[in-house]
């Protein structure tokens, strides 16, 4: 059996009162960054390839927070739970999935950080 991922974009992952904490530990590693900003990015597994109806359910249950709006190009460091486990936050998000009703096998939580330099 093939499983299909596919991918939605969400909201902001880092708070403005976040960003002012980890910039200047980063500017210490690196002196040539001048700022950062994260995104969620959930990857949603089925059985088969979710229809635009599907797709549509998730993307309205996968929006929350605040929008991401910071740079979508430049250095990327995208963190994703180890290979092999299941996320707290994915067991939960994807028992909610099932409560709704939508056919998907799992879905998981991924951090893109962006950097500008």
């Amino acid at each position: 059996m093939t499983l299909h991922t596919s991918q939605f974009e969400g909201g902001s992952a880092l708070s403005s009162f976040r960003i002012q904490q980890l910039l200047p530990g980063l500017q210490a590693i690196a002196d040539k960054v001048s700022g950062v900003a994260a995104r969620f990015v959930h990857l949603v597994t089925s059985d088969t390839q979710p229809n635009p109806t599907l797709k549509a359910q998730l993307a309205a249950l996968l929006a929350y927070g605040e929008p991401y709006a910071g740079p979508t190009d430049g250095p990327l460091i995208v963190v994703t739970p180890r290979f092999g486990t299941v996320s707290p936050w994915a067991s939960k998000a994807t028992d909610i999935a099932h409560n709704c009703g939508l056919a998907v096998r799992r879905v998981e939580r991924a951090v893109e950080y962006r950097f500008t330099l």
